[in-house]
């Protein structure tokens, strides 16, 4: 671990970004950005990303923060974690503070990059991009699930596995899903509406209850959707 301090903390760097954002947004807008750096910072402090245990264990019994001793070349290390994982599975919010994320989040990146703490590094940008626009994806697939599953009542079944589950193909009103528990590694078709097939992606990750019924695989409960 490098002890030296940086120059600008990461809290200092909270501070300075909303400061300028405070100054060319309304008070709404503001309200969104401060709402998620709080969220974010959250989320530094508790999974304390590119740090191991014994960096943890140092400088907390030393009563200091993840946010106060580390700078601006730890504040992006988190940002796909955040939105990947942290805002899908953590945190209970609408589809607008989802949007608000991912724009917050490449918001923060590029005012970094102008500001001279980080460099412009493209292959950041670009996960940040596409884990931004997935994330309220994402949250609007699993709304529309939630609302099918409820408007067809419950599943009556046999075998039924939990978990998660990575969607592993698409068809047309269909999906196949891969347990990454039970080791299932087909489970499907699974059939749903055609918007709702559309709307899912290979890769992500499902996390819910499946069950085989006299007609095949059905879902029988989803709780969240990540990217």
């Amino acid at each position: 671990m490098n002890t030296s301090k940086p120059d600008q903390t990461i809290d200092q760097l909270f501070e300075q970004f909303l400061d300028d954002q405070e100054a060319r947004l309304s008070p709404k807008t503001f309200d969104k950005y401060e709402g998620i750096i709080h969220l974010y910072r959250s989320y530094l402090e508790s999974y304390w990303p590119g740090h191991s245990g014994k960096d943890y264990e140092a400088i907390t019994q030393a009563k200091g923060t993840y946010c106060g001793t580390f700078g601006a070349e730890d504040i992006t290390s988190g940002f796909s974690e955040f939105l990947g994982y942290f805002m899908s599975r953590k945190v209970i919010a609408g589809n607008e503070t989802m949007k608000a994320a991912g724009t917050v989040v490449k918001k923060l990146a590029k005012w970094l990059v102008e500001k001279g703490y980080t460099e412009n590094d493209e292959s950041v940008r670009e996960l940040v991009g596409t884990t931004a626009r997935d994330l309220p994806a994402s949250q609007k697939l699993l709304d529309d699930l939630d609302d099918w599953l409820s408007a067809t009542g419950p599943v009556k079944s046999g075998k039924e596995i939990e978990g998660h589950f990575l969607i592993q193909r698409v068809g047309p009103r269909q999906i196949w899903l891969e347990s990454l528990i039970s080791g299932e590694s087909e489970i499907g078709p699974i059939p749903v509406p055609a918007h709702v097939a559309r709307a899912c992606k290979v890769g992500w990750d499902v996390g819910g209850v499946v069950a085989r019924t006299s007609k095949g695989w059905r879902l029988v409960e989803v709780w969240n959707i990540a990217p």
